[in-house]
Formats: structure tokens, C-alpha cells, sequence
């Protein structure tokens, strides 16, 4: 808009103005004459809401802890340990089914709680609420909605959170406002602690003997048992059963007592005091008999409740007694004898004698032309003959004597030398033709060649001595026993070559004339009278000496095969040969060399023998392994980590955590406290199901009688029909017998010891026939000599005298007598008494299996009837004077089939199975306020339920499985060699306890 042309401005323009003063004036009366209109209820600030978003918050937070506390002690009063297949347990991780069953609980009972938080402000509520649980599928909602952990400095308390709980603010029912929280709280409820504890013990009572654990517990008591009670065995104590059942019981449950300690700080006192009472009935038990029946496991529990707290006493071991980490001293012994035989027979000693003092000798020539040379071409016969063949021939003749030498090669002497001049004489001959005309010719020559020849020698390479100069070796007079020493080497050398070949001229003709072969040959010279029994002697001073070479090695070590004692005696021996074979840097005579050369054959002999025993128990190790896979679980491999586990110590009561409240104080209470392997009732133990067996056990002795089941398998069998013992076994057994007859009468045992001495007495004629022959061949006495049977009269029995024959106390009382009466020199009586003893090793000889253990199997049974019968009484010690049991061999011999061993070894397997009909833990914690606060986690096989959806009907979430165990473990034991061995003498290679292999049934 303008106006004159110039415009108006909308700020220039005041039409229609109303001033702002006015306008406020209005308004403010309009709102005061409209106020009185809409009067109402006052509209909540935000501060009413936030206070009471606040306090439910806070309310919220002490219903999450209440409710997670109540949480935490019922489950572990009722632990789920493996789901149902149930809707509800198929909500439940089953790599944590307790943790998961703990959430769901901290889910329901915080659910639970939350219905009881509210707060009013004025017409303002508000209310705390989760989804409710209807089905499976809100169950497993719930569940994530919480978290669990251990928490605390020592991780003794809880940590758990719930995640979105619904706060609702409400005026007049109508929802004004919401909030969602995560509360988190830590509560000194030990729920976690416990279960994670229980969960430890369970996987220590079951881990393998490779782990912590009551496998290498068991293995650490029962190695002080084994070791202990099978050298009182070998000592000759009467102890039938090295490792019996009752035993394994008594070491288990230490075991257990002692995996509790490790993890709970304390173990299960009423458990200690039974396990004091067991030891100390286990050992009357070893006085009187062995027994799992259920009246002494009665008596171990009634005491187990009254015996004042008592720790296991703590044993020392005897200063004289061994164990398995001992060493033990492994020597050549025996060994020594056999390569002995072997070297120093006539024979043998004879070849290895004549190797020293032989030579080897060889003709070396040397030809030189001196004058002459062929003839030349005849000459023709004229003009126009024609030459149609030419011969030439020639003869060789020893002329004169000459001087000269020949080289030696290298490692030759020269023993002899002569030279010849050598005429050759040459004719040519030529034949000629001319017109059918013959005509002959011929020219002739004569060479001369000076011809040397010597007779070289070298020591023959066939002989075991390092090949040495001799310094006297061709001096008649310088030999320690007399004789030519070498010297008469030169002038055979010279008949067996030179003279073979036709004598000295004829060899340098053939020198000349090329027809002479190089020919070796040896010659021997003559030994001295006496060297024979020089050089025995001396083997046998040596052989002394080889005989105390010794090793060292871990008893358990060598049990477990992880050592090879043969082996480490060829080291030693090795270590030592130089000092043993005494070489020196020059033979002072040829004597001297056929000393060393029968030392280092002896050596030789030694070491080939000690090679094959180290074979030998290579072979012996695979089968020991094929033995253990076939009658037990275990292995060579386990038995060496038992080895390791013998040594577990048992750690000192750890201190008392203390968590957010205090100290938290656990305690075992398991049920029943002491396991035994006896049958147990729901009258002594309510937590029983009907009767059971808590603890069962499977022993088996690998190596027991009788004889011929594993040993003898390992060993090597005898050929033959049937399988056979070592007769010192046999007689052994036969002795025992007798002993046993002599104050019992059993018709049984009377007949089987009848067959058994037969076949002994059978035996005994064997052998000493083979001694009277070895006597006439040896000493030149006759037949009807009476030396053998005098030598043999110290034993009359044929149990006596086969043990004699075994033991070495006859062969060698027939060697001293047939020395006085023949006369025999010291070497020929050494002689004579090693021939006896090879002569009554042969292992033909020998009784079958089958009569020595059924006349075993009767001993044993006559044993057991009269510890029955002595029970009533406690006349033990009187049976075991009437009844000889201990005089029967156990074990595996360590060493070669049929000769000397270093040691007796034996092996039991134990597998021990057992439940706890209810394992509960204990733990007090809580603030000085509540003294009394305790959570008990407890396992007792019960199903656990619990209402999820609130409808009144429980929903089965899982088990609270019992608690069980398994432990495997082997010990060895290895004893001296003699007289008895070591092991289960009762005829029972397995012991199995009532109820095996179902512990908890």
C-alpha cells in the first residue's frame, strides 16, 4: 500500500492497535472467574512418583536378597545333580543342572517376595512384579532373568542378579508410570562354595591314579601294608594273605578321609573315629582271621559314636623293613657261574688256549736275475727254409746258497730265511722247412736269479686277546710256567711250509719257475704242562670278582619293569673290564696272552649272558602285561604312576575362610561315616534304602599259587605234556604238607601229599643219577661209587633232599667229599661242583603244576578249617603251629627260567567301588546377630521337586544323585629271592566282596 507515492510501513501503521497492559489485564480476570470450574484431585509431580519408584527400588532390593538366601539353602538341601526328563528338568543345562535349578528357585522365591513390596504416596502405589511361570517355555524365560556366582574375598558368599523387574506406579488403578531394575546382591549364603566343593570331592574320589585323588590316596596307604606285611611273609611270619580285602577297606576309607581334609579343611570326625576303631580291629583281625562279615563292621560303626576324636595313628616305618622306594642291590651272582661252564670246559678252554699260542705263518719271496736271460731265435738253415715252429723249454736247479732278506709286510715277522742262486736253463728249438725237407735247429741260454725266501708269522686273529707284542715270545726260557713259550714256532712253521713244499731248494727253484702259491697256514706251539690249570684258576679268582659286581636299583622300579637290573649290571660290568681283563701294553710271555684271552672270553661270556637275561626280561615285561590286561583293569603304565602316588602327602587342615558374615566353618557329615564291606541295613542308617553294600572291593593277586596259572607263564614253561613247577616249589609245598600231617589228620590232604611225594621222590632219583654220572665223568670213579649216596645222607625225606638238590647244599657236599676221596685238585673240584650243579638244574626233572597245587589247594583248606574252628576261641597262634601255610612259595621270580634269580616280585590290582547313601556339608556363616546361620548341602539320591507354575502340583526338576566313587590302583612288592617270595598264599588269585562290582545295592 502507498500513499503520494511514498509507503507505509506495517511500524509507521497504528491503526487498530490494543495496548499489551490491557490485554494482561483480561486474561488474569478471565482465569479467576474460570478457576471455580474445574476444581479436582491434585495431578502427582514427578517427585511423588520418583519417591515412590525409590522405595519399591529399595524394598526390591531386600526381597531379592531374602529371596536369594531362601534360594540358596534349599538347594542345596535338595541339589540337583542330574536333570529330569521332565518338562521342567529338560529346562536345566545338564553341564550345570545345579546352577541352573539355583536360578529357577532365586527366580520363584524373589517372585515370591516381590508380591509383598508396595508403597502408597497419597493416591500414588507402586508394586514390584516378574512374569508369572506357566509353562516350560516361561520357565526357561525365568531362568535367564538370573545370575549366579561365587563372590567374596574367599568366594564363600553368593553373587546374584535378577534382570528386569517390573516397578508399576498406579493413581486410581491406572498406570502412571513404570521402571524396570536389575538388582544385584551378595548374600554369605555358601550354596555355591558347597556345591563346588562336593563337585571337587566327587571328581577327586573318582579321578585316576594319574590325578590328585583318592586313587593315589589309597595307592599311598596301601604301599606301607603291602610292603610291611610281605616282608614279615618273606620273614616267615604266618601271613597267608599279603593284601586282603579288609585292607583295601581300611586304606580306602583313610583315603576318603583324607581327599575330605584336602578340600573341606576337616574331614568327617565320626568317620575318624571309626577309621581309628577299624585300624585297630584290622590288626586284631590280622591275628585271628581275615573277615568282612557284618558283625565287625557293626562293631567299627557302634564304636565309630563314642570314641573320643582320634586321628589316624601315624606309622613309621621299621628302619630294617624296605619299601618300595629303597633301593636294592641286584648282583652277578649266578650268572657268573653259568658263563663260567661255558669257558672253562676242557674243551672250550682247550681252543681258547691254543688261539693264544697259535700262529699264522706264510712263505714271502723275493726273486732278483742276476746273469743271462732267454735264448735267442735259432738260426735258419740256409737259404730258402722256412720257419714253421719254434719251442722253447726250460729247467730250474738250486746251484749255491746264498744270503738276503725279505720284507715283512706290515704286522709280520720274519721267523726264518734262507736264499738260493736258481740256474734256469733255456732251449730253443725251431723247426724248418724246404721243399718238403725238415730240418731242426735250436739255441740255448742259462739265466741265474738269486732267490730269497722267509717264513713269516703273525698272532692269530681268532683269539680274543688284543693282539700285543710279546716280548719273550720266541725265548725258550722267559715263559712263567716252564716251556718253550714260542720258540718252537719258527721250526714247525718251516715243516708245514717249507718242508710241505719240497724243502728249501725246491722252493726257490719253484720261486723261479712261477708254479709257487701263496699258502697260509697255521701252527700251534707247545703249552706248557701246567697252563690249563693256570689259566682255571685264575678265572676263577676272576670270577669272584665278577661275581660281587653289583647294581642298584628302586625295588618298586624293578617291579614295574621301568628298570632292567641285567642291564645295568652289563653297564657296570663294561664300566669295569678293563681292570677286570688286565691287558697289558706288551705280553711279557705267551702265558701271559693266554691269560688275557681267556679273561676277555670269560668277559665275553658274561656279557652275552647278561644280554640275554636283559632280553629275556623284555619278554618277561610284555607278558606281564599281557597278564594284568587279561585278569585286571590295569597296567604296567599305572603301576609305575603308583609308584609316584605312594608318595602323596597329606596336606594339613587348611585355614577357615571367612566370607562377608565371618568365618564359614564346614563340617562332613557322610552316611554312612565309615564304609565298610559289609552288608548294611536301613535299621542302623535311615538314609539306607533296604540293605546295601556302602564299599565293595575287587583284589586280585596277579602272581599267586598256585604255580603253574600266571608265573610259570611268564617264565617260560617247561617243555612237556603238562605244565610244570621248579622242584624247590614243589618241595616246598611237600614239606609244608608234611608239617601239617604231623598234628592234623585229613584224609584229603594225606592223599595229594602221597601223589606230590611221588613225583618228587620220582624227581630226586633223576637227578641224582645224574650226579653219579657227572662224578664218574668228572673223576674217573666207578659206577657203584658210594660217593654220591654217602654225600646224600644228611637227607633222608624227598622233601629234604630235593631242597638240597635245589638249593645247591647237596651238589656241593658231593664236590667236597669227591675232592678228599679222588683226591681232586682245587680247579677239578671247582669244576666237579659247577658240572653237579648244572646236572641238577635240568629242568626235565621237575613235578607237574597239578600235583603241587592240588596238594596246596588241601594245605590251605585244612588251614582255613582250623582258623574257622580257632575263632571261638582265639587259639590262632596254635593253628598256625599245626598248620604250615607260610612254608608255601608265592611270586614271580625275577631272573632267567630255571637258575638263580635276583628277586621275587608280586603285584595286586585293587578296585574299590563305593556310595554314600547321604553325603552332606555343612557350612556356619552369618553375621554376629544370627550365631546359628548354616547351609547344608546334602546328596542322598532323593528327587528333587519343586512347584514352578504355582498350580499346588510339584514338577519333578531332577535327582540329588548319591555320591560315588571308583579307585584303581596296583602295589608292588619285591622281596629277596629266598626261601618263600612273596603273595596271596591261600589259593585265591581274586577276592571279591559281598556285592561286587554294585556298590550302594
Amino acid at each position: 500500500m502507498t500513499r503520494g507515492g511514498r509507503g507505509l510501513t506495517v511500524a509507521d501503521d497504528t491503526r487498530g492497535r490494543v495496548p499489551f497492559a490491557l490485554l494482561g489485564v483480561l486474561l488474569l480476570v478471565s482465569s479467576l472467574a474460570l478457576a471455580p470450574t474445574f476444581v479436582g484431585a491434585p495431578v502427582p509431580t514427578d517427585t511423588a512418583v520418583e519417591r515412590a519408584l525409590d522405595r519399591a527400588t529399595a524394598e526390591t532390593q531386600s526381597a531379592v536378597r531374602s529371596g536369594v538366601a531362601t534360594a540358596g539353602r534349599r538347594a542345596a538341601a535338595n541339589p540337583v545333580v542330574t536333570p529330569a526328563d521332565t518338562p521342567a528338568g529338560r529346562v536345566l543345562n545338564e553341564s550345570e543342572p545345579f546352577r541352573d535349578a539355583l536360578r529357577i528357585r532365586v527366580y520363584l522365591r524373589v517372585s515370591e517376595r516381590l508380591e509383598g513390596v508396595s508403597y502408597r504416596s497419597g493416591d500414588v502405589t507402586v508394586a514390584a512384579s516378574l512374569p508369572p511361570v506357566s509353562n516350560a517355555s516361561d520357565l526357561r524365560a525365568a531362568k535367564r532373568r538370573v545370575s549366579v556366582s561365587r563372590a567374596g574375598a574367599n568366594e564363600t558368599a553368593m553373587r546374584a542378579t535378577v534382570t528386569d523387574v517390573l516397578l508399576t506406579v498406579r493413581r486410581h488403578g491406572r498406570v502412571v508410570a513404570e521402571r524396570r531394575v536389575s538388582p544385584t546382591v551378595v548374600v554369605p549364603t555358601p550354596a555355591l562354595m558347597l556345591h563346588d566343593q562336593v563337585s571337587t570331592y566327587q571328581t577327586r574320589v573318582n579321578a585316576s591314579i594319574a590325578h590328585p585323588g583318592l586313587s593315589q590316596r589309597l595307592t599311598a596307604r596301601l604301599y606301607p601294608i603291602a610292603y610291611a606285611r610281605g616282608y614279615a611273609q618273606y620273614g616267615g611270619a604266618g601271613i597267608e594273605n599279603v593284601v586282603a580285602n579288609r585292607h583295601v577297606s581300611l586304606a580306602a576309607n583313610g583315603a576318603l578321609l583324607g581327599v575330605q581334609r584336602s578340600i573341606f579343611g576337616r574331614s568327617d570326625p565320626d568317620g575318624r573315629r571309626a577309621l581309628t576303631e577299624a585300624t585297630a580291629m584290622t590288626g586284631i583281625e590280622d591275628l585271628v582271621r581275615g573277615s568282612n562279615g557284618s558283625a565287625v563292621a557293626s562293631e567299627v560303626l557302634n564304636r565309630a559314636e563314642y570314641r573320643p576324636v582320634s586321628e589316624t595313628p601315624v606309622r613309621q616305618r621299621s628302619p630294617g623293613r624296605p619299601g618300595a622306594g629303597d633301593s636294592m642291590t641286584v648282583g652277578v651272582n649266578g650268572t657268573a657261574d653259568a658263563a663260567f661252564r661255558t669257558v672253562a670246559a676242557p674243551a672250550a678252554l682247550n681252543e681258547t688256549l691254543a688261539d693264544a699260542y697259535t700262529v699264522e705263518v706264510v712263505l714271502e719271496t723275493d726273486r732278483e736275475r742276476v746273469s743271462g736271460g732267454r735264448p735267442p731265435k735259432p738260426p735258419s738253415p740256409g737259404a730258402n727254409w722256412t720257419l714253421v715252429s719254434q719251442r722253447t723249454t726250460a729247467s730250474v736247479a738250486a746251484v749255491e746258497p746264498t744270503d738276503g732278506s725279505v720284507a715283512a709286510p706290515d704286522g709280520w715277522h720274519a721267523l726264518d730265511s734262507f736264499g738260493r742262486v736258481v740256474e734256469r736253463r733255456y732251449r730253443r728249438t725251431a723247426v724248418w722247412e724246404n721243399a718238403g725237407t725238415s730240418r731242426r735247429t735250436a739255441a740255448t741260454s742259462t739265466a741265474r736269479y738269486r732267490v730269497t725266501v722267509a717264513v713269516i708269522g703273525r698272532h692269530h686273529g681268532r683269539s680274543p686277546a688284543p693282539n700285543r707284542s710279546i716280548a719273550t715270545a720266541h725265548d725258550a726260557s722267559a715263559s712263567p710256567l716252564g716251556g718253550a713259550n714260542l720258540a718252537d714256532v719258527a721250526g714247525k712253521a718251516e715243516t708245514r711250509l717249507v718242508g710241505a713244499a719240497g724243502g728249501r731248494d725246491r722252493i726257490a727253484e719253484r720261486v723261479v719257475s712261477g708254479d709257487l702259491e701263496r699258502t697260509n697256514a697255521t701252527v700251534t706251539a707247545d703249552r706248557p704242562p701246567g697252563l690249563d690249570a693256570w689259566v682255571y684258576r685264575d678265572l676263577m679268582d676272576l670270577r669272584e670278582r665278577v661275581r660281587n659286581v653289583s647294581a642298584s636299583a628302586e625295588r618298586g622300579r624293578v617291579g614295574t619293569f621301568e628298570t632292567n637290573p641285567p642291564k645295568r649290571l652289563r653297564d657296570r660290568l663294561r664300566a669295569r673290564r678293563a681292570g677286570l681283563a688286565d691287558v697289558p701294553a706288551t705280553y711279557d710271555s705267551a702265558a701271559q696272552k693266554a691269560r688275557v684271552a681267556a679273561r676277555i672270553a670269560y668277559l665275553n661270556a658274561v656279557d652275552a649272558e647278561l644280554a640275554r637275561q636283559a632280553a629275556g626280561r623284555a619278554e618277561s615285561e610284555r607278558k606281564v602285561r599281557s597278564r594284568l590286561a587279561a585278569e585286571t583293569e590295569g597296567s604296567l603304565r599305572e603301576l609305575r604312576r603308583g609308584l609316584t602316588a605312594r608318595e602323596t602327602r597329606v596336606p594339613r587342615s587348611r585355614p577357615v575362610p571367612v566370607g562377608p558374615a565371618g568365618p564359614v566353618r564346614t563340617r562332613v557329615d557322610a552316611r554312612t561315616p565309615y564304609l565298610p564291606l559289609a552288608e548294611l541295613d536301613e535299621r542302623r542308617y535311615r538314609a539306607l534304602n533296604g540293605s546295601e553294600h556302602p564299599l565293595v572291593a575287587r583284589n586280585v593277586n596277579v602272581f599267586t599259587v598256585p604255580y603253574g596259572d600266571a608265573a610259570e607263564t611268564v617264565i617260560g614253561s617247561v617243555p612237556g605234556p603238562s605244565r610244570r613247577v621248579r622242584l624247590s616249589s614243589a618241595a616246598r609245598t611237600l614239606a609244608a604238607a608234611n608239617a601239617t600231617l604231623q598234628n592234623e589228620s585229613n584224609a584229603t590232604l594225606a592223599a595229594k601229599r602221597d601223589r606230590l611225594r611221588t613225583q618228587v621222590r620220582r624227581s630226586n632219583v633223576e637227578l641224582v643219577t645224574a650226579m653219579r654220572r657227572t662224578v664218574e665223568t668228572e673223576t674217573g670213579a666207578t659206577s657203584d661209587s658210594a660217593i654220591v649216596v654217602d654225600a646224600l645222607a644228611p637227607w633222608d625225606s624227598p622233601a629234604g633232599r630235593a631242597l638240597a638238590l635245589t638249593n645247591g647244599s647237596a651238589p656241593d657236599r658231593v664236590a667236597r667229599l669227591a675232592g678228599q676221596r679222588r683226591n681232586l685238585t682245587r680247579a677239578e673240584r671247582d669244576w666237579l661242583r659247577l658240572q653237579l650243579r648244572a646236572a641238577v638244574a635240568a629242568p626235565e626233572a621237575v613235578p607237574t603244576a597239578g600235583a603241587t597245587n592240588r596238594t596246596g589247594s588241601a594245605l590251605r583248606d585244612v588251614a582255613r578249617e582250623q582258623a574257622t574252628r580257632a575263632l571261638a576261641d582265639a587259639g590262632r597262634s596254635k593253628v598256625e603251629r599245626r598248620v604250615d601255610v607260610d612254608g608255601l612259595p608265592a611270586g614271580l621270580p625275577l631272573g632267567p627260567p630255571w637258575t638263580a634269580r635276583f628277586a621275587t616280585v608280586n603285584v595286586w590290582w585293587v578296585t574299590v567301588r563305593g556310595e554314600y547313601a547321604r553325603f552332606a556339608v555343612t557350612a556356619s556363616h552369618g553375621p554376629p546377630t544370627e550365631p546359628g546361620a548354616q547351609t547344608t548341602y546334602a546328596r542322598d539320591g532323593s528327587a528333587v521337586t519343586l512347584d514352578v507354575d504355582g498350580d499346588g502340583a510339584p514338577e519333578t526338576l531332577g535327582t540329588a544323585d548319591r555320591l560315588s566313587f571308583r579307585a584303581d590302583t596296583g602295589v608292588v612288592v619285591v622281596v629277596p629271592p629266598k626261601p618263600r617270595g612273596v603273595g596271596d598264599k591261600d589259593g585265591t588269585a581274586v577276592e571279591e566282596s559281598g556285592g561286587w562290582p554294585n556298590a550302594g545295592d
